[in-house]
Protein backbone atom coordinates (compact mmCIF):
# COMPACT_ATOMS: atom_id res chain seq x y z
CA UNK A 1 0.00 0.00 0.00
CA UNK A 2 1.49 3.29 -0.97
CA UNK A 3 2.20 5.90 1.48
CA UNK A 4 -0.27 8.95 1.12
CA UNK A 5 1.17 11.87 -0.57
CA UNK A 6 1.20 15.00 0.63
CA UNK A 7 -0.78 17.91 -0.68
CA UNK A 8 2.17 20.94 -1.74
CA UNK A 9 2.13 24.21 -0.52
CA UNK A 10 0.52 26.25 -2.62
CA UNK A 11 3.68 28.56 -4.31
CA UNK A 12 3.82 32.20 -4.33
CA UNK A 13 2.89 32.45 -7.96
CA UNK A 14 -0.16 29.82 -7.51
CA UNK A 15 -3.49 31.26 -9.22
CA UNK A 16 -5.40 29.76 -6.43
CA UNK A 17 -3.95 31.95 -3.86
CA UNK A 18 -3.80 36.06 -4.12
CA UNK A 19 -0.85 37.27 -3.83
CA UNK A 20 0.16 39.58 -0.57
CA UNK A 21 0.19 43.17 -2.80
CA UNK A 22 -3.12 41.66 -4.14
CA UNK A 23 -4.47 40.78 -0.57
CA UNK A 24 -2.99 44.54 0.72
CA UNK A 25 -5.36 45.83 -2.19
CA UNK A 26 -8.07 43.84 -0.84
CA UNK A 27 -7.77 45.09 2.98
CA UNK A 28 -7.25 48.33 2.15
CA UNK A 29 -10.92 48.35 -0.28
CA UNK A 30 -12.29 46.71 2.55
CA UNK A 31 -11.67 50.11 4.93
CA UNK A 32 -14.01 52.20 4.77
CA UNK A 33 -14.41 56.15 6.08
CA UNK A 34 -16.20 57.01 9.09
CA UNK A 35 -19.54 58.35 8.45
CA UNK A 36 -20.54 60.79 11.43
CA UNK A 37 -17.51 63.33 11.28
CA UNK A 38 -16.76 63.04 7.50
CA UNK A 39 -20.80 63.64 7.31
CA UNK A 40 -19.60 67.55 9.32
CA UNK A 41 -17.01 67.99 7.53
CA UNK A 42 -18.93 67.58 3.50
CA UNK A 43 -21.39 69.77 4.95
CA UNK A 44 -18.84 72.14 5.65
CA UNK A 45 -17.39 72.18 2.62
CA UNK A 46 -20.93 72.59 1.66
CA UNK A 47 -21.47 75.54 3.28
CA UNK A 48 -18.34 76.83 1.92
CA UNK A 49 -19.25 76.27 -2.09
CA UNK A 50 -22.58 77.51 -1.21
CA UNK A 51 -20.95 80.88 0.15
CA UNK A 52 -18.91 81.30 -2.79
CA UNK A 53 -22.17 80.64 -5.27
CA UNK A 54 -24.01 83.73 -3.59
CA UNK A 55 -21.33 85.79 -3.26
CA UNK A 56 -20.86 85.42 -7.54
CA UNK A 57 -24.76 86.15 -7.18
CA UNK A 58 -24.15 88.98 -5.04
CA UNK A 59 -26.10 88.14 -2.07
CA UNK A 60 -23.60 88.92 0.52
CA UNK A 61 -25.05 88.46 3.15
CA UNK A 62 -26.29 84.77 2.75
CA UNK A 63 -22.64 84.42 2.26
CA UNK A 64 -21.59 85.91 5.00
CA UNK A 65 -23.80 83.75 7.00
CA UNK A 66 -22.88 80.24 4.81
CA UNK A 67 -19.35 80.63 6.02
CA UNK A 68 -20.52 81.42 9.79
CA UNK A 69 -21.74 78.10 9.32
CA UNK A 70 -19.02 76.30 7.65
CA UNK A 71 -17.15 77.74 11.05
CA UNK A 72 -19.49 75.96 13.36
CA UNK A 73 -19.49 72.98 11.44
CA UNK A 74 -15.45 72.87 11.41
CA UNK A 75 -15.39 73.22 15.42
CA UNK A 76 -17.61 70.02 15.80
CA UNK A 77 -16.38 67.46 13.10
CA UNK A 78 -13.49 67.39 15.37
CA UNK A 79 -14.96 67.16 18.56
CA UNK A 80 -17.42 64.17 17.18
CA UNK A 81 -14.47 62.46 15.74
CA UNK A 82 -13.08 62.38 19.39
CA UNK A 83 -16.09 62.05 21.37
CA UNK A 84 -16.90 59.16 18.89
CA UNK A 85 -13.56 57.45 18.75
CA UNK A 86 -13.37 57.61 14.79
CA UNK A 87 -10.59 59.93 14.26
CA UNK A 88 -8.80 58.67 10.99
CA UNK A 89 -6.24 60.31 8.56
CA UNK A 90 -8.48 60.17 5.83
CA UNK A 91 -10.56 62.54 7.90
CA UNK A 92 -7.49 64.96 8.92
CA UNK A 93 -7.13 65.43 5.49
CA UNK A 94 -10.36 65.90 4.27
CA UNK A 95 -10.92 68.29 7.04
CA UNK A 96 -7.76 70.44 5.27
CA UNK A 97 -8.98 70.48 1.89
CA UNK A 98 -12.47 71.67 3.52
CA UNK A 99 -11.07 74.48 5.15
CA UNK A 100 -9.17 75.59 2.57
CA UNK A 101 -12.56 75.89 0.63
CA UNK A 102 -14.62 77.36 3.25
CA UNK A 103 -11.81 79.31 4.82
CA UNK A 104 -9.53 80.36 2.18
CA UNK A 105 -10.94 80.33 -1.17
CA UNK A 106 -14.50 81.62 -0.44
CA UNK A 107 -13.99 84.82 2.04
CA UNK A 108 -11.37 85.69 -0.48
CA UNK A 109 -14.17 85.45 -3.94
CA UNK A 110 -16.84 87.19 -1.93
CA UNK A 111 -14.39 89.89 -0.58
CA UNK A 112 -13.20 90.69 -4.16
CA UNK A 113 -17.01 90.76 -5.51
CA UNK A 114 -17.93 92.67 -2.90
CA UNK A 115 -15.58 95.34 -2.49
CA UNK A 116 -11.98 94.02 -4.08
CA UNK A 117 -12.75 94.03 -7.61
CA UNK A 118 -12.74 98.22 -7.74
CA UNK A 119 -9.24 98.57 -6.67
CA UNK A 120 -8.14 96.74 -9.94
CA UNK A 121 -4.40 95.45 -9.49
CA UNK A 122 -4.51 96.04 -5.87
CA UNK A 123 -7.74 94.30 -4.91
CA UNK A 124 -7.16 90.99 -6.26
CA UNK A 125 -3.44 91.23 -4.74
CA UNK A 126 -5.09 91.29 -1.27
CA UNK A 127 -7.41 89.07 -1.68
CA UNK A 128 -4.43 86.39 -3.16
CA UNK A 129 -2.56 87.61 -0.11
CA UNK A 130 -5.58 86.10 2.05
CA UNK A 131 -5.85 83.48 0.26
CA UNK A 132 -1.83 82.13 0.28
CA UNK A 133 -2.23 82.93 4.16
CA UNK A 134 -4.64 80.62 4.42
CA UNK A 135 -3.01 77.32 2.71
CA UNK A 136 0.35 78.31 4.69
CA UNK A 137 -1.32 78.48 8.19
CA UNK A 138 -2.95 74.97 6.78
CA UNK A 139 0.03 73.56 6.01
CA UNK A 140 1.91 74.51 9.12
CA UNK A 141 -0.93 73.76 11.22
CA UNK A 142 -0.78 70.13 9.40
CA UNK A 143 3.22 70.19 10.02
CA UNK A 144 3.50 70.98 13.26
CA UNK A 145 0.13 69.46 15.02
CA UNK A 146 2.54 66.62 17.02
CA UNK A 147 4.62 69.59 18.43
CA UNK A 148 2.28 72.43 18.73
CA UNK A 149 1.20 73.47 22.46
CA UNK A 150 -2.43 72.41 22.41
CA UNK A 151 -3.41 75.94 24.29
CA UNK A 152 -2.03 78.14 21.68
CA UNK A 153 -3.03 78.34 17.66
CA UNK A 154 0.33 79.92 16.15
CA UNK A 155 -1.03 82.57 14.05
CA UNK A 156 -4.47 83.54 13.34
CA UNK A 157 -6.99 80.12 12.95
CA UNK A 158 -8.07 80.57 9.34
CA UNK A 159 -11.54 79.90 10.58
CA UNK A 160 -11.27 83.22 12.64
CA UNK A 161 -9.55 85.22 9.78
CA UNK A 162 -12.83 83.86 7.62
CA UNK A 163 -15.37 85.00 10.24
CA UNK A 164 -13.57 88.29 10.21
CA UNK A 165 -13.43 89.11 6.42
CA UNK A 166 -17.11 87.84 6.50
CA UNK A 167 -18.40 89.23 9.59
CA UNK A 168 -17.31 93.03 8.12
CA UNK A 169 -19.70 92.30 5.01
CA UNK A 170 -22.02 91.45 7.04
CA UNK A 171 -22.19 93.97 8.84
CA UNK A 172 -21.80 96.87 6.36
CA UNK A 173 -24.16 94.64 4.27
CA UNK A 174 -27.14 94.96 6.83
CA UNK A 175 -26.43 98.98 7.35
CA UNK A 176 -26.72 99.50 3.78
CA UNK A 177 -23.01 100.40 3.17
CA UNK A 178 -21.70 98.99 -0.21
CA UNK A 179 -18.69 97.94 -1.03
CA UNK A 180 -17.38 100.43 -3.32
CA UNK A 181 -17.73 102.89 -0.39
CA UNK A 182 -15.55 101.07 1.95
CA UNK A 183 -13.12 99.21 -0.43
CA UNK A 184 -9.42 100.32 0.95
CA UNK A 185 -10.62 99.50 4.58
CA UNK A 186 -11.72 96.32 3.20
CA UNK A 187 -8.50 95.80 1.69
CA UNK A 188 -6.40 96.76 5.11
CA UNK A 189 -8.77 94.17 6.46
CA UNK A 190 -8.86 91.60 4.00
CA UNK A 191 -4.86 91.49 4.11
CA UNK A 192 -4.71 92.05 7.91
CA UNK A 193 -6.30 88.66 8.65
CA UNK A 194 -4.38 87.07 5.84
CA UNK A 195 -0.91 88.31 7.08
CA UNK A 196 -1.72 87.48 10.76
CA UNK A 197 -2.21 83.98 9.93
CA UNK A 198 1.15 83.11 9.25
CA UNK A 199 2.87 85.21 11.85
CA UNK A 200 4.09 83.47 14.87
CA UNK A 201 1.82 84.92 17.01
CA UNK A 202 -0.12 83.26 19.29
CA UNK A 203 -3.77 83.08 20.08
CA UNK A 204 -5.41 80.83 22.37
CA UNK A 205 -7.45 77.87 21.38
CA UNK A 206 -9.73 77.23 24.41
CA UNK A 207 -9.05 73.56 23.82
CA UNK A 208 -8.22 72.86 27.52
CA UNK A 209 -11.43 73.86 28.54
CA UNK A 210 -13.36 70.54 29.95
CA UNK A 211 -16.58 71.01 29.11
CA UNK A 212 -17.16 67.74 30.85
CA UNK A 213 -16.05 69.60 33.95
CA UNK A 214 -18.53 71.65 36.72
CA UNK A 215 -18.68 75.25 35.38
CA UNK A 216 -19.47 77.91 37.83
CA UNK A 217 -23.17 79.48 37.65
CA UNK A 218 -21.53 82.60 36.53
CA UNK A 219 -20.09 81.25 33.67
CA UNK A 220 -23.38 79.61 32.94
CA UNK A 221 -24.77 83.69 33.17
CA UNK A 222 -22.22 84.93 30.84
CA UNK A 223 -23.05 82.21 28.29
CA UNK A 224 -26.64 83.24 28.35
CA UNK A 225 -26.02 87.02 27.97
CA UNK A 226 -23.77 85.95 24.49
CA UNK A 227 -26.45 84.30 23.63
CA UNK A 228 -28.79 87.07 24.06
CA UNK A 229 -26.77 89.65 22.44
CA UNK A 230 -26.18 87.75 19.42
CA UNK A 231 -30.18 87.39 19.04
CA UNK A 232 -30.40 90.67 19.06
CA UNK A 233 -27.87 92.28 16.58
CA UNK A 234 -26.25 88.81 15.49
CA UNK A 235 -24.09 90.48 12.72
CA UNK A 236 -22.48 93.33 15.05
CA UNK A 237 -22.04 91.19 18.22
CA UNK A 238 -20.36 88.03 16.21
CA UNK A 239 -18.12 90.64 13.98
CA UNK A 240 -16.92 92.48 17.20
CA UNK A 241 -16.46 89.44 18.61
CA UNK A 242 -14.07 88.04 15.97
CA UNK A 243 -12.23 91.38 16.00
CA UNK A 244 -11.71 91.30 19.64
CA UNK A 245 -9.94 87.80 18.98
CA UNK A 246 -8.02 88.89 15.85
CA UNK A 247 -5.87 91.33 17.90
CA UNK A 248 -6.25 89.85 20.98
CA UNK A 249 -2.97 87.73 20.06
CA UNK A 250 -0.90 91.18 19.22
CA UNK A 251 -2.54 92.18 22.43
CA UNK A 252 -1.08 89.43 24.44
CA UNK A 253 2.40 89.69 22.80
CA UNK A 254 2.71 93.50 23.64
CA UNK A 255 1.44 92.42 27.76
CA UNK A 256 4.34 89.73 27.25
CA UNK A 257 6.87 91.82 25.36
CA UNK A 258 6.02 94.90 28.52
CA UNK A 259 6.41 91.92 31.01
CA UNK A 260 10.06 90.51 30.04
CA UNK A 261 11.32 93.45 29.90
CA UNK A 262 10.29 94.54 33.85
CA UNK A 263 11.79 90.75 34.45
CA UNK A 264 15.08 91.51 32.36
CA UNK A 265 15.20 95.07 34.57
CA UNK A 266 14.67 92.85 37.79
CA UNK A 267 17.14 90.26 37.03
CA UNK A 268 19.75 92.13 35.25
CA UNK A 269 22.45 91.98 37.60
CA UNK A 270 21.95 88.46 38.37
CA UNK A 271 22.44 87.76 34.65
CA UNK A 272 25.56 90.43 34.53
CA UNK A 273 26.81 89.06 37.68
CA UNK A 274 27.11 85.27 35.58
CA UNK A 275 27.95 87.07 32.23
CA UNK A 276 30.90 88.88 34.35
CA UNK A 277 32.29 85.68 36.25
CA UNK A 278 31.51 87.78 39.39
CA UNK A 279 31.05 84.61 41.91
CA UNK A 280 30.61 86.42 44.72
CA UNK A 281 28.54 88.68 43.88
CA UNK A 282 26.25 86.23 42.45
CA UNK A 283 26.44 84.04 46.20
CA UNK A 284 25.18 87.31 47.45
CA UNK A 285 22.45 87.90 45.11
CA UNK A 286 21.39 84.26 45.48
CA UNK A 287 20.11 85.20 49.17
CA UNK A 288 17.52 87.58 47.59
CA UNK A 289 16.65 85.31 45.10
CA UNK A 290 16.28 81.47 44.57
CA UNK A 291 18.72 79.61 42.24
CA UNK A 292 15.30 78.23 40.90
CA UNK A 293 14.63 82.21 39.87
CA UNK A 294 13.22 81.72 35.58
CA UNK A 295 14.73 84.77 34.19
CA UNK A 296 12.37 84.62 30.55
CA UNK A 297 8.80 83.63 31.64
CA UNK A 298 8.08 83.16 27.92
CA UNK A 299 11.29 81.00 27.03
CA UNK A 300 11.57 79.27 30.33
CA UNK A 301 15.18 80.34 31.13
CA UNK A 302 16.60 79.56 34.42
CA UNK A 303 19.54 80.77 36.16
CA UNK A 304 21.67 77.58 35.55
CA UNK A 305 20.75 77.60 31.86
CA UNK A 306 22.71 81.16 31.87
CA UNK A 307 25.59 80.17 33.45
CA UNK A 308 25.51 76.92 30.79
CA UNK A 309 25.35 79.52 27.86
CA UNK A 310 27.83 81.65 29.62
CA UNK A 311 30.01 78.58 30.12
CA UNK A 312 30.60 79.83 33.84
CA UNK A 313 31.35 75.95 35.31
CA UNK A 314 31.78 78.03 38.55
CA UNK A 315 28.36 79.67 38.38
CA UNK A 316 27.24 76.61 37.44
CA UNK A 317 28.62 74.47 40.31
CA UNK A 318 27.58 77.51 42.75
CA UNK A 319 24.23 77.12 41.53
CA UNK A 320 23.91 72.80 41.78
CA UNK A 321 25.15 73.59 45.30
CA UNK A 322 22.43 76.14 46.08
CA UNK A 323 19.73 73.63 44.86
CA UNK A 324 19.23 74.88 41.23
CA UNK A 325 16.22 72.30 39.66
CA UNK A 326 18.67 70.44 37.46
CA UNK A 327 15.72 69.14 34.98
CA UNK A 328 13.58 72.68 34.64
CA UNK A 329 12.46 72.80 30.47
CA UNK A 330 12.76 75.69 28.59
CA UNK A 331 9.67 76.47 26.03
CA UNK A 332 11.60 74.25 23.64
CA UNK A 333 11.84 71.15 26.32
CA UNK A 334 15.37 71.94 26.46
CA UNK A 335 17.33 71.48 30.07
CA UNK A 336 20.38 72.77 31.26
CA UNK A 337 22.02 69.36 30.37
CA UNK A 338 20.59 69.29 26.90
CA UNK A 339 22.11 73.08 26.63
CA UNK A 340 25.71 71.98 27.89
CA UNK A 341 25.55 68.70 25.65
CA UNK A 342 25.01 70.95 22.65
CA UNK A 343 27.51 73.30 23.12
CA UNK A 344 29.71 70.95 23.79
CA UNK A 345 30.18 71.96 27.54
CA UNK A 346 31.73 68.61 29.07
CA UNK A 347 32.69 70.12 32.31
CA UNK A 348 29.15 71.09 32.85
CA UNK A 349 27.84 67.99 31.64
CA UNK A 350 29.71 66.30 34.20
CA UNK A 351 28.47 68.61 37.26
CA UNK A 352 25.52 68.46 36.29
CA UNK A 353 25.02 64.35 35.51
CA UNK A 354 26.85 64.48 39.07
CA UNK A 355 24.09 66.12 40.33
CA UNK A 356 21.63 63.74 39.68
CA UNK A 357 20.39 65.39 36.17
CA UNK A 358 17.83 62.89 33.94
CA UNK A 359 20.02 62.48 31.10
CA UNK A 360 17.13 60.91 29.49
CA UNK A 361 14.31 64.32 29.33
CA UNK A 362 13.65 64.77 25.60
CA UNK A 363 12.80 68.59 23.93
CA UNK A 364 9.80 69.53 21.95
CA UNK A 365 11.59 67.34 18.97
CA UNK A 366 11.63 64.29 20.78
CA UNK A 367 15.77 64.10 21.52
CA UNK A 368 17.54 62.91 24.36
CA UNK A 369 20.66 64.83 25.32
CA UNK A 370 22.52 61.50 24.07
CA UNK A 371 20.80 61.92 20.29
CA UNK A 372 22.41 65.78 20.40
CA UNK A 373 26.07 64.08 21.57
CA UNK A 374 25.96 61.94 18.61
CA UNK A 375 24.62 64.62 15.73
CA UNK A 376 27.12 66.87 17.04
CA UNK A 377 30.14 64.52 17.10
CA UNK A 378 30.84 64.61 20.84
CA UNK A 379 31.91 61.69 21.66
CA UNK A 380 32.97 61.96 24.94
CA UNK A 381 29.63 63.66 26.42
CA UNK A 382 27.66 61.03 24.94
CA UNK A 383 30.30 58.41 26.36
CA UNK A 384 29.53 60.27 29.83
CA UNK A 385 25.91 60.08 29.37
CA UNK A 386 25.62 56.46 28.76
CA UNK A 387 28.05 55.92 32.08
CA UNK A 388 25.10 58.00 33.59
CA UNK A 389 21.87 55.86 31.94
CA UNK A 390 21.66 57.91 28.85
CA UNK A 391 19.41 56.13 26.34
CA UNK A 392 18.41 57.39 22.61
CA UNK A 393 15.25 57.74 21.64
CA UNK A 394 15.30 56.03 18.93
CA UNK A 395 18.41 54.03 16.49
CA UNK A 396 21.69 55.65 16.64
CA UNK A 397 23.79 52.93 14.64
CA UNK A 398 24.99 53.66 11.24
CA UNK A 399 23.07 51.66 8.34
CA UNK A 400 24.21 48.77 7.15
CA UNK A 401 26.56 49.21 3.76
CA UNK A 402 27.21 52.78 5.08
Amino acid sequence: MSAPVSKPAPASGDPGRPAPSARAGQLLRKRGIYLLPNAFTTLNLFAGFYAIVQGMNHDYEKAAVAIFVAMVLDSLDGRVARLTRTQSAFGAEYDSLTDMVSFGAAPALIMYEWALRDLGRVGWIAAFVYCAGAALRLARFNTQLSVADKRWFTGLPSPAAAALVAGMIWVFNDYQVAGGDVKWFAAGVTIYAGVTMVTSVKFYSGKDINLRRAMPFSVALVFLLALLLISIEPPVVLWGVMLAYGVSGYVAWFVQRWRTEAQEKQYGHIREAIEEGNLAGLARMLAAHPPGTVLDKEEGTTLLMVAVEEANLPAVELLVARGAPLDEQDAHGATALALATQMGFEEAVEALLAAGADPNLADESGMTPLEVAEEHGAHDIAALLLRHGGTPNRDLSPPLGG
